[in-house]
């Protein structure tokens, strides 16, 4: 391809000539021009000369063209003429001077949630018109987003990426056919695109604009491809209220995923309740400035702003003011068509009044009597054809006189009493899940709002069947930091609780609630946290009862007995009388507990009684904790032995015989 500079100056198909460079991309030239048959300021595309041979490519290209320049859409960019020059294919676009979002974004600056909602939601009627008339974008990115000069966004380059994907030359400077930042799951594993290609696209390029940052970009290209398939869109704090809809548009699966009516439908709903922020910081080309090109989001249709891109190629000079291409200033007559224009009836076009000639024969201010007569001829020929207009306009307000109402955000029931006020017949065409819309009310609808239909037309709505599902991610053996990580990825509202549990380790996710494999977006789940064991209280009845019985409960309870023996007169042989910790204490599980069991009363010896009287030997044995009886004769005062005899050890409580003379 020749280089820009011997571009610049160039007529192109015989009536456009080139101004000046505002964009370069692998497969093409982008450059303002001069339509010098109507007098208006267009984009010329010009594309590589190795697709000239490509018989496949032509084919193709000239099948798109027609498609795109059929699209009639205030947010998609017009194409108005295509062909090829001296073996140079070209197309003729409608020419704009706000920039690109590629631009934009390339200057620094970040998008508010709203302001990428505003953007976003012209976008998806862009998109959901072409894709209702059979045509998929299939690259779209921020180069192809432009804007004019009061910031409305148009889409750019519909076709060429299909164009160019069946073409048989290799890709110049080493480029690759798509966006690979931006491509689909389904692109990237070949399968067949449809419209939800552009809405995942979109997605990403949305995302991006507010974060900086295209989500799954990896090391390589191949590793940026594989980590979106499957995958659900990662969290960005800065995304706000705008997380939720990006991630239903980005849904790996496609017939899972948002369509474009959907995403403008949800977009609107949400710039209705967060505001569309400040205006755009557009990026202007200003053409009378002399600068450099650049290629910017390289590949084979970043044909940044062909609008309207600021990226120039840094390999090309701008010709300078003053040099024999300088750009001329466009005529008084060469203003872009306008939007009351563009609706205008086919066939009738603006007439402008023609031009007072001063000076020349006659004298100054005199006209030729011929340029009087057309004139005349000029605004009989105008009254036809407004009169041809208001009657095409009666028959048309007479057989499509029904304007269809918005029913976004009704009820079925209210949306079919809307329709039917307005002589239209509501259609249930689907259901699908919804992040703004509530169960039961109208999601989208097809034909759009305000346009004209004929008396009984469907008017086709998709329902919303409620917050869409989502899987909840498995948490076992995850503590509380990386269980709320884990959920808030998933688009769940984690909120923690603690409980003791015998199994699970202190710190650790126990239970969660609900317990099912999936649940409703944005569904607050209860999260279970363990304190670990229980601790045990030690029941006051185990005083008295059987030391076996009482170990037995202990090891039950998931403590460890210690028996410990002791002489008790209060508790019989075997009985507890006592524990440590006591009852109604606590205690961790695995801790010891000391059983303190009775081996019945002590022991103690008989002491000698011989000759002591009898009266001495009660005292004595009574201290001792024995009983006594005694034998002997009534007169009987001294103790002469006992039974058992002295120095025997007996219990205490146990009976001594005395024998008395």
């Amino acid at each position: 391809m020749s280089s820009i500079a011997e571009q610049v100056g160039r007529v192109v198909g015989g009536r456009y000539r080139l101004l000046a460079a505002v964009g370069a991309g692998a497969s093409a030239q982008v450059f303002a021009a001069d339509d010098t048959r109507l007098g208006r300021r267009v984009a010329v595309k010009l594309l590589h000369p190795a697709l000239a041979g490509d018989a496949t490519f032509l084919r193709r290209f000239q099948a798109e063209a027609r498609l795109a320049a059929s699209l009639n859409h205030r947010n998609v960019l017009h194409v108005y003429d295509w062909g090829d020059d001296d073996g140079v294919p070209f197309l003729v676009l409608e020419y704009l001077g706000g920039g690109s979002l590629r631009s934009m974004l390339d200057d620094g600056e970040r998008l508010s949630p709203g302001q990428a909602a505003a953007l976003g939601a012209q976008a998806a009627q862009g998109l959901a018109y072409a894709h209702r008339r059979g045509l998929v974008h299939r690259d779209i990115k921020p180069a192809n987003l432009l804007f004019d000069d009061e910031g409305r966004l148009l889409v750019a380059d519909f076709g060429l990426a299909r164009a160019l994907a069946e073409a048989a030359m290799t890709e110049p400077l080493g480029g690759v056919l798509g966006t690979a930042r931006y491509a689909s799951p389904e692109q990237v594993e070949g399968r067949a695109v449809d419209d939800r290609t552009d809405v995942y696209s979109l997605a990403l390029v949305l995302y991006e604009a507010v974060t900086g940052r295209v989500p799954f970009s990896g090391d390589t290209t191949v590793a940026t491809l594989m980590a979106r398939v499957g995958a659900t869109l990662p969290p960005a704090r800065e995304l706000g209220p705008l997380a939720p809809v990006l991630v239903q548009a980005a849904i790996s699966e496609p017939l899972a995923r948002l369509d474009a009516g959907g995403l403008a439908t949800e977009l609107e709903l949400l710039v209705q309740e967060i505001g569309a922020g400040d205006p755009l910081p557009l990026a202007h080309i200003d053409l009378t400035l002399p600068a450099k090109a650049s290629v910017k989001d390289r590949d084979p249709t970043d044909l940044a702003g062909g609008a309207a891109a600021a990226s120039r190629s840094p390999e090309q000079p701008w010709p300078v003011a003053g040099s024999p291409w300088s750009p001329l200033p466009p005529p008084e007559a060469a203003t872009a068509p306008t939007e009351a224009e563009r609706q205008l009836p086919p066939g009738v076009r603006r007439v402008t009044q023609p031009s007072t000639i001063v000076g020349g024969p006659g004298g100054p201010g005199a006209r030729p009597k011929k340029r009087r007569a057309w004139r005349w001829v000029a605004l009989a020929v105008a009254l036809v054809l407004l009169a041809g207009a208001a009657v095409g306009g009666v028959l048309r307000y007479g057989i499509y006189g029904h304007v269809v109402p918005k029913v976004a955000g009704l009820t079925v029931a209210a949306a079919a009493d809307a329709t039917h006020r307005a002589g239209l017949k509501l259609v249930v065409a689907s259901h699908h899940s919804s992040l703004t819309v509530a169960r039961g009310a109208v999601i989208s609808q097809q034909p759009t709002p305000g346009s004209l239909e004929k008396s009984g037309t469907r008017v086709d709505v998709v329902v919303s069947t409620g917050l869409p599902s989502v899987s909840i991610p498995n948490l076992t053996g995850l503590d509380e930091a990386q269980a709320e990580t884990k959920l808030k990825a998933a688009y769940l509202n984690p909120s923690f609780t603690s409980a003791y549990d015998e199994t699970v380790a202190p710190g650790l996710v126990v239970s969660r609630t609900p317990t099912g494999p999936t649940a409703p977006w944005g569904t607050k789940l209860v999260v279970v946290i363990s304190k670990g064991p229980a601790p045990r209280t030690i029941p006051s009845n185990w005083v008295g009862q059987p030391v076996d019985t009482v170990v037995a409960a202990i090891v039950k309870m998931g403590l460890v007995p210690y028996k410990k023996a002791v002489y008790s007169t209060a508790y019989a042989a075997g009985d507890v009388t006592q524990t440590t910790p006591i009852g109604g204490q606590q205690i961790a599980k695995g801790r010891t507990v000391v059983v303190y069991y009775s081996l019945g009363p002590p022991y103690v010896s008989v002491p000698s009684l011989y000759a002591v009287s009898v009266s001495s030997a009660e005292a004595q044995l009574k201290a001792e904790g024995l009983r006594f009886q005694v034998f002997g004769p009534a007169s009987a005062a001294i103790v002469y032995t006992t039974d058992p005899l002295p120095g025997t050890r007996v219990q205490v409580g146990a009976i001594v015989t005395i024998y008395a003379i």
